[in-house]
């Protein structure tokens, strides 16, 4: 068989042909033999900054029987908040090319293919189809604690892979510097101060405050991550609809998917935004504990070492005080008040009660 030709362009689950589906799996290695000669798209759906799709192929008879015969289909869309940050639309297409690709994970969703379709930076990207075998929490309600245990297990297992690792600022991700961490500290302030003053009296003396010491001790607190130590890949928005849970937990790993926001950061950052600001569902302080307690552990027995239960600690505390800038990042994005509403009172809540304030002191 020759040279298999690629369509150039995929803006639409229609756009897949049996010709363009051939020439993506033989290019990932998929098919060695034979084609696919039939698509059909099952299912499609229009979100925010994407299309996704579930697609059903038919194969010649001489394909390999490992050939996915269900494959989940996501295209790029380009909206008010990807146009002014391509990367944004990109970093998926990265994150399986450089990190997934050297991440041997049974945490991480198998993908096919992954390029950009076209020069204005849409992407695509080919995975493996698990709707009969995975499910996601309801939207906008924390799952069962079972689920909640085994999404905290399977981000510490993702995490502890590339804990320390040499690649990570090098091969994987880049590592911030003093240049980033100055522009950083700068842009924080200015958004800081105009969420402030858009809120005037509606924000009581005693939140004010908080936002002040948040500015005052940010070099410390976001300065962390120039320090090589203890660095790892994150994903950057572990919500818990991130996460496809097994419908058999004995046959079935929690998978988490969405890697548009990856970047190297603490461990710790990843699971303060999942359970102490609740990703996107109401906090539950009853549990906090003890999922961050399985989390330290998982990560121990996953073979990172030396990182003791105060330093960890200190660290998610670091990364709950972190989590005072969602609200403004949701108000500058423009989302609907009860988006950012509901993100600073789960925010400030938990800088309460997490001793936040004392640790500040500490810094």
């Amino acid at each position: 068989m020759g040279p298999r030709k690629q369509s150039p362009t995929i803006s639409s689950p229609e756009d897949v042909s049996a010709e363009w589906l051939t020439a993506a799996l033989s290019g990932s290695g998929v098919l060695d033999r034979g084609e696919a000669v039939a698509v059909r798209v099952t299912f499609s759906k229009t979100l925010q900054v994407s299309q996704v799709a579930h697609l059903e192929i038919k194969y010649s008879p001489d394909v390999p029987a490992s050939a996915p015969r269900k494959l989940f289909l996501k295209l790029s869309l380009q909206d008010e908040s990807t146009a002014a940050q391509p990367n944004i639309r990109n970093s998926e297409i990265d994150f399986y090319r450089t990190v997934a690709s050297k991440t041997p994970s049974p945490e991480l969703i198998n993908c096919y293919h992954a390029t950009l379709a076209s020069g204005a930076g849409e992407s695509v990207l080919l995975l493996e189809d698990l709707s009969e075998t995975h499910l996601q929490s309801p939207q906008r309600e924390a799952p069962s604690l079972e689920f909640s245990r085994s999404a905290v297990e399977c981000l510490a297992r993702f995490h502890a892979h590339w804990w320390d690792d040499p690649r990570v600022g090098t091969e994987v991700g880049k590592i911030f510097d003093a240049a980033w961490l100055g522009s950083f500290l700068s842009d924080l302030e200015t958004s800081v101060g105009r969420f402030l003053s858009f809120l005037g009296d509606d924000l009581s003396g005693r939140r004010r405050a908080i936002y002040k010491k948040l500015l005052a001790a940010s070099p410390v607190i976001w300065g962390r991550l120039t320090d090589h130590s203890g660095l790892t890949v994150t994903h950057g928005d572990t919500h818990w609809w991130n996460f496809l849970f097994p419908k058999d937990p004995s046959a079935d790993r929690t998978k988490i998917f969405d890697w548009q926001l990856w970047h190297i950061d603490l461990g710790p950052r990843d699971l303060a935004f999942l359970v102490a600001l609740g990703g996107f569902a109401e906090r539950r302080p009853r549990t906090e504990m003890q999922l961050c307690r399985l989390y330290h552990e998982k990560l121990l027995s996953s073979g990172v070492g030396d990182y003791p239960w105060d330093k960890f600690w200190n660290d998610y505390r670091l990364s709950a005080i972190r989590n005072l800038n969602i609200p403004v990042i949701f108000w500058s994005q423009g989302k609907h008040r009860q988006t950012w509403s509901n993100a600073l009172e789960r925010a400030v809540q938990a800088f309460e009660v997490l001793g936040c304030n004392e640790l500040l002191h500490q810094l």
